[in-house]
Parts: structure tokens; sequence; C-alpha cells
């Protein structure tokens, strides 16, 4: 998965090294806002968390969440290039 963000998603998105679990944390450049690139996901058949969810504050607004745990090579790669097309056009 990791390896699928790193190419796959805009430059200057930093990602967690988890120790463990299922889930990546992603920090995209500012211009991306999180909660619209939900609601593009979700328009391509893919759910993602918009970091805003996991403030009280609103807190993480380039931020998102991407769960792992059914891992499937091939579908997992395919909605990570297409999420980071998407991210990628949220920054023009």
């Amino acid at each position: 998965m990791t390896e699928a963000v790193t190419t796959h998603f805009p430059a200057g998105c930093r990602l967690t090294q988890p120790q463990g679990g299922y889930m990546l944390w992603i920090e995209m450049p500012k211009s991306i806002d999180a909660l619209r690139l939900h609601q593009l996901a979700l328009a391509e058949g893919i759910s993602i968390a918009p970091g805003p969810l996991f403030s009280a504050k609103r807190k993480y607004k380039n931020f998102v969440r991407l769960n792992y745990g059914h891992f499937d090579v091939t579908s997992t790669v395919n909605a990570v290039r297409t999420l980071g097309g998407l991210a990628t056009d949220l920054m023009r």
C-alpha cells in the first residue's frame, strides 16, 4: 500500500509508516481538500476517511486515512492510482 501511494499520489504527500494495523495516515499538500477528495472518490466507488472526521475542530483538512485490511493487489493499486489522479486534479 505504501508503495502504491508513493507512486501514484502527488509530490509533497507524506504518509505514516505504521508499526501495525491496517491504516495509513496521509498528509497531502495544503491545497487538497480531503472532504472534496472523499466526495470524488465515492463517485468512483472508493471509500476513504477524510481527516476532518478525526477532529472536533475540523482540523486535518488535507489528510486522509486509508484502510488496507482487505488487501487485493490489483483492486487496491487501481483505487490508489485513481485517488492519486483525483488528488492531483484538486491541486490545480
